[in-house]
């Protein structure tokens, strides 16, 4: 691999291929070529290819895989068909680098990271908001043990209107999930990696769709549903009933350390937007985005704002940096150069959190891990 460039292929040609991953391969083109994309909607593909001059397109990842033979893939499909894919990649000897969620349940996640290490290949999960500035230099905080042992935090991921209209995000069979597994889950990556992946213990939530099935006749913005570049391939177009994913969701995860987090997550709340995290530490809490330290001095409160002179990392005028620094944080560690940030037992963890959610605002209790990995019944 060192002494040629890595080949590249992607698997769908929608929004964050075209908005995320591409651009941020294009980056490391030094290291890297895209030689081919594939979409089963044909238009989707044809018109990825010709946007950025890829040399091949297809409509079937497999016979893509077979011709191409890339050294890494991006699976940046819907949700359902990240484990298909990314292991019909492993199967063809390619590094995966796939969207989040990696899957919905523990079992499928463990699944594919056991198919990973079979294959010798890197398998990471784009969990790009680690890569803001304030969750990097938490991160960095609070293992240097700035904030004490964590106890407590809270995540607030709020849009006021932000269904996502294009694919099929409304679609259970197709997104698995709503909010908390499309926008809650980066924040809830970022907490429990800053506060150390601390292993989840149990799980307690609850979801609704009241809003999207009102039929509400709003103006919205496709940047407030993230696609701030625009949609990319055809939009979606759904009646209020046909809607089956949460737009809200909340709840609180235990975790083996007896430490707590509580979340709040919407596509669609009559709340202000919001993206926030607080950690409560016995030497000191945090605040972010703002990155605002609450402390004590002898017999004194004290709030500290930090000059933080690294806070403009680089990539930071791009649109989707996170995917930026995500992709040279693995094209280098495929190189040999670094280690890679997103390791397989913080993703098994929010993975398994994820999985959790969803079982106990189906059951209208609390599930715990034990649960997710107990044999099933014959």
């Amino acid at each position: 691999m060192m002494n040629s460039k890595l080949k590249v292929a992607i698997i769908s040609g929608g929004m964050i291929a075209n908005a995320a991953h591409i651009p941020a391969y294009r980056n490391m083109e030094e290291y890297v070529d895209i030689v081919a994309v594939c979409d089963i909607y044909e238009p989707s593909a044809q018109a990825t290819a010709q946007r950025w001059n890829i040399p091949s397109y297809y409509t079937d990842a497999a016979e893509m895989l077979e011709k191409e033979k890339p050294d890494l893939v991006s699976v940046c499909t819907s949700n359902a068909a990240h484990k298909s894919m990314s292991l019909l990649a492993l199967e063809h000897g390619a590094n995966v680098l796939c969207e989040k969620p990696l899957a919905l349940t523990w079992r499928d996640a463990k699944e594919l990271y056991d198919a990973a290490e079979r294959a010798g290949r890197k398998l990471v999960a784009c969990q790009s908001a680690r890569f803001t500035p304030e969750h990097l230099d938490a991160h960095e905080l609070a293992q240097k043990g700035f904030l004490g042992d964590v106890y407590f935090s809270e995540i607030s991921r709020v849009r006021r209107r932000g269904v996502p209209t294009w694919g099929n995000f409304h679609r259970k069979d197709i997104n698995g999930g709503g909010a908390f597994c499309d926008i809650g889950i980066h924040l809830l990556d970022a907490v429990v990696w800053i506060m150390g992946n601390p292993k989840m213990a149990s799980v307690s939530g609850a979801m609704s769709s009241v809003l999207t099935r009102k039929g509400e006749n709003l103006v919205t913005s496709l940047a407030e549903a993230g696609a701030p570049l625009g949609r990319f391939g055809k939009a979606c177009s759904y009646k209020p009933e046909e809607f089956e994913n949460e737009e809200f969701a909340a709840g609180t995860i235990r975790f083996e350390n007896d430490a707590i987090l509580n979340f709040k997550v919407a596509w669609a709340a009559n709340l202000p937007n919001s993206s926030s995290i607080s950690l409560v530490g016995d030497r000191a809490g945090l605040l972010l985005p703002e990155f605002k330290l609450l402390s004590t001095m002898d017999k004194y409160q004290v709030d500290i704002d930090p000059r933080r002179f690294n806070a403009e990392r680089k990539y930071a005028d791009k649109t989707f940096n996170g995917h930026w620094q995500l992709v040279e944080n693995y094209v280098n560690a495929l190189l040999g150069r670094e280690e890679l940030i997103i390791k397989p037992e913080e993703t098994l963890n929010v993975s398994a959190i994820v999985d959790a959610f969803y079982r106990s605002a189906q059951l209208h209790r609390e599930v715990r891990f034990d649960e997710l990995t107990a044999e099933p019944r014959a």
